[in-house]
């Protein structure tokens, strides 16, 4: 079952923010998507898995790698 993405990016954007503790920090489109694809294949190997908890790590390993 495919997620809403209107709803994965308010989640993303929401998560972002309260990492980062940057209210003006905006994701591109681009990176957006590739959060969001990042979650899908994710989802797909934890199917079971609360979709919180792999919204949460995707975006902390993606904000790691990328911007810390």
């Amino acid at each position: 079952m495919m997620i809403d993405r209107q709803f994965l990016k308010k989640k993303i954007e929401k998560i972002t923010v309260s990492y980062v503790h940057d209210p003006d920090l905006l994701l591109t489109e681009k990176q957006i998507d590739t959060l969001i694809k990042n979650f899908h294949e994710q989802r797909l190997k934890n199917p079971d898995e609360d979709i919180h908890h792999i919204l949460h790590d995707v975006i902390y390993e993606y904000l790691t790698v990328n911007y810390f």
